[in-house]
Parts: C-alpha cells; structure tokens; sequence
C-alpha cells in the first residue's frame, strides 16, 4: 500500500515536515510513514595513528575508538527514537490515519530507495540557504528518487496558493496531469508561471496547462515572464504570496542534469519556502 513518508533527524525542521506529511496524509488518505536513518560515522576525534606508537597503544587506541562509537551509536539511537514518539504523540492529535514509526541504519538513500515502490509522496526538511552548503544527501535523493518530493526549509503553514513553474515540455505534461489526477494539497489556488521572452509561445504553452486543469474543472491562473528564471520565478513567489512553489527536478541525461540540475540547487538554496518537486 502507498504511504506518506517523512524523513526525520532533529535538526532540519523536522516538525515542519512532519505537519506537512500529517496534512498530505489526511488529503490523500493514506497512512503517514516517519523514518529516522542512524548514519554511521567512520571518523573519531580520538584516532590519531601519526607518529610513533609504543607497543600496544594502537590496541588500546582502537578499543577506545570502539567504545566511543558504541556509546556514541547508542545515544543517537535513543536521541532517534524518541523524536519519533515525540512526533507521532503530536501528529496523532490532527492524523487521521496510521502513523507508523521507522529507525533504520546506514546510508538515508539506500533506505529510502528500499521503500521506493510504496512511496507516494517523500517529505524531507532542509536548513540551508547556501548553495555550496546543500547536502549531497538532498541532491542525491531529489536524482534518485522517482517519486514527488516536498522539501521543508520554513516553520508550517497551511498552504493557500500554490507557485508551478510549467516548461511545456511532455515531462512537465504528465506532471501536471498527474498533479490533477491526484492533487496533493487541497482547497489552494494555482499559479502558473512559463519564462520565456517569446511572449506568443509563452501564451501558447500556458493555454496548454489551462487545458489540463479544465478537464477537472480546476481554475488556475496563468502569467508569462521573462528574464532569469530563477530570479522571475522568486519573485513572482514572494510577491504573490505562494506558499509553495511545485517544480519538475534535475534531469536525466548529463547535459540537462548540468544546465537544469544547477538551476535546481540555485532554487533549493535561495528559496525560503518549500519545494514540491516532481519526477
């Protein structure tokens, strides 16, 4: 059965995204899944095996090392679980469906890509607003993972517009048919945005998402815009109060993960709201 999953570590607004996976599990009415992965570390302050080393030290060394890593291990284990009950006592206040707990070890990929084939939406929160500072983890997953994706980079709210950015290509097609077929937030207005400086084609593109949305009997407003794509699409964002901006991620041959994957980090670092991305 498809789930809702929420994946958790404490630090990047893991509430937020817990809030939203409980609002997007109860709009889709599916159970809410929220996962914490204990990421092994293979370093340690203490092991330093530069220079001369008596007799016996370096065994002492690396049972200290094995002790720190248990300690270490057993304490974030703790620390993991219970934020989730922590999570879960607050989600089951508004949840209207399960809400089942995960601890897994190793590499958070790896167990995300193990549970690809009953996930419906990922949620997944993130703090910086650096591009040289997005974690390889996010990237990776946003590549990887065929499924939509919502990062969390802000405190809640409920959402009450939201911000596509449409290409008008066949991928960004099914995208929206997708989105209309199964609409992840309800009760929001839409925006829907093309940059391009050919206005007419512009025009042509967005009665094509109009289109989409007519056969569900959805209103959504369209504008054409021109210039930076990142910087229009920020803009037109902050200045229109979209609360969520939805996206197509990197893409799949080398050339169009070069030129649009790049656009996607810019977007993911400097945008102060969260990012529904689509695949």
């Amino acid at each position: 059965m498809s789930c809702v999953l929420c994946c958790v570590d404490g630090k990047n607004y893991s509430q937020s995204a817990c809030d939203y996976a409980v609002m997007i599990s109860n709009n889709m009415k599916l159970p809410l899944k929220i996962l914490n992965v204990i990421e092994h570390s293979s370093k340690s302050d203490i092991l330093d095996l530069s220079g001369n080393i008596k007799l016996g030290e370096k065994d002492d060394i690396l049972e200290k090392l094995t002790n720190e890593e248990s300690i270490k291990s057993k304490q974030t284990i703790k620390e993991g679980k219970d934020l989730l009950l922590a999570l879960k006592e607050k989600a089951l206040i508004t949840a209207e469906q399960d809400v089942i707990l995960m601890q897994a070890h190793g590499d958070i990929l790896d167990n995300i890509l193990e549970l690809q084939d009953e996930i419906f939406i990922l949620i997944i929160g993130i703090k910086s607003h650096d591009k040289n500072k997005i974690g390889e983890n996010v990237k990776d997953i946003i590549r990887e993972l065929n499924k939509p994706i919502l990062l969390v980079n802000s405190e809640f709210i409920t959402p009450k517009k939201i911000l596509i950015a449409y290409n008008g290509s066949e991928e960004s097609k099914k995208i929206l048919t997708t989105a209309v077929r199964n609409p992840i937030f309800k009760d929001v207005t839409r925006d829907i945005v093309n940059i391009n400086d050919d206005k007419l084609f512009s025009e042509k593109i967005l009665d094509e998402a109009k289109k989409i949305y007519a056969k569900s009997e959805i209103d959504i407003k369209t504008s054409v815009l021109s210039g930076d794509a990142k910087t229009e699409i920020l803009t037109y964002m902050y200045e229109n109060d979209c609360d969520i901006l939805a996206m197509g991620a990197f893409g799949h041959s080398r050339i169009k993960e070069f030129i649009f994957g790049s656009f996607t980090s810019e977007i993911i670092a400097q945008s102060k709201k969260p990012i529904l991305f689509y695949r």
